[in-house]
């Protein structure tokens, strides 16, 4: 055998093992993705069977829900005074269903229990009432959307939710719902930044609302005005999602939406969305209690609080913008700029006449 028979046989050798390479990658690879594609399969119909069962679940506790609802309306809180028993119940189990791990941080203030509070938080997602409502005693501010909402308005109504028109020319108005909550002993749940975000950092904190700890004018439906009786303390309260099915969602923001979901509009669609998810821990850090006394106004009270919060959920953050609420007419930015007339455009006989003047 010469050298040439020796080289043609090593590059047939090599040839086949190198075909038989890519036949062996291209198997694995045919594999790998049948079994994405199973694995994809599973999880699918695992999420949604999960899904359907939890809204099954949901759909036979309403009527339970009503019912306690009810009992706290209308025989507990009358009898005892107490307020969040009942709800505090509800709001745990409904958390548990939709897979909802509450915390709080360990380096978080003492919640305030002995002064009437104002608690104000950032705002992630409609499950932010759940959050909040399963730790902290208090009556919810509002948007009023949700009490065009079949039974959601009666349950609301029953656990103390106060619906707020978002309007400003309906702000005094709902200033003397909130006075007469306080007025009552109760304490406030708010989100003053108006609308969800993606969690990411804390938009401007309006203070339309909170004057009326500075004496701003609350009037009732009747036009009567209502004067706030109460000291009121305003406690930050950073709400920050943790992990979701035990992978850390502080720096991922595919994760976080599973929780906030802000930009789904669709209920229905986000309901069962947040169904699907196994588990999300969410994470509260409240901060010291503010006094409106040591502020010269609401605008830097909410600015504090906001900074405050930042420090957790946005490390550095000291400005902050102004979020846009959906389906509130946004005024243009130059609106309020004054026009000036358009210089009119001189004829021919006008700037000969002007010229001749001035020779």
């Amino acid at each position: 055998m010469d050298k040439t028979e020796t080289v043609t046989e090593k590059t047939t050798v090599e040839k086949a093992k190198e075909t038989a390479a890519k036949t062996t990658a291209t198997v694995k690879s045919g594999l790998q993705s049948a079994g994405r594609k199973l694995k994809n399969g599973v999880e699918a119909v695992t999420k949604n069977f999960r899904a359907a069962v939890r809204m099954g679940i949901a759909l036979a506790a309403t009527p339970v829900f009503i019912g306690l609802a009810a009992l706290q309306a209308f025989v507990v809180r009358p009898l005892t005074g107490n307020q969040s028993v009942i709800p505090n119940l509800i709001y745990n189990a409904s958390a548990k269903l939709i897979g909802l791990k509450i915390k709080f941080n360990a380096a978080s203030a003492p919640v305030e229990k002995k002064k009437s509070t104002w608690y104000v938080a950032n705002h992630l997602s409609n499950a932010d009432f759940l959050s909040l409502g399963a730790k902290l005693d208090g009556t919810f501010a509002g948007k009023g959307d949700i009490m065009k909402w079949p039974v959601v308005s009666q349950m609301a109504r029953a656990l103390k939710y106060i619906g707020l028109r978002r309007s400003s020319e309906y702000n005094a108005e709902s200033r003397a719902k909130l006075v007469k909550n306080f007025n009552d002993g109760q304490n406030a749940i708010m989100f003053p930044e108006g609308t969800t975000s993606d969690g990411s950092k804390v938009h401007l904190f309006r203070a339309a609302l909170p004057s009326l700890l500075y004496g701003e004018a609350a009037v009732d439906k009747d036009k009567k005005e209502v004067k706030l009786e109460k000291d009121v303390v305003v406690q930050p309260v950073a709400i920050q999602v943790k992990t979701v099915n035990g992978k850390d969602a502080t720096s991922d923001a595919a994760l976080r939406d599973l929780y906030s979901m802000y930009n789904e509009e669709n209920m229905l669609t986000r309901v069962w969305k947040r169904m699907q998810v196994r588990e999300i821990t969410v994470e509260l850090t409240a901060m010291k209690p503010l006094n409106p006394k040591d502020f010269k106004d609401a605008k830097e009270l909410m600015n504090k609080a906001a900074l405050d919060i930042a420090t957790v959920v946005n490390p550095g953050q000291t400005t902050f913008t102004k979020a846009e609420i959906p389906s509130q007419p946004q005024k243009p930015a130059n609106d309020t700029a004054k026009k000036k007339p358009a210089a009119k455009k001189q004829t021919a006989k006008q700037k000969t006449a002007v010229a001749a003047k001035k020779s």
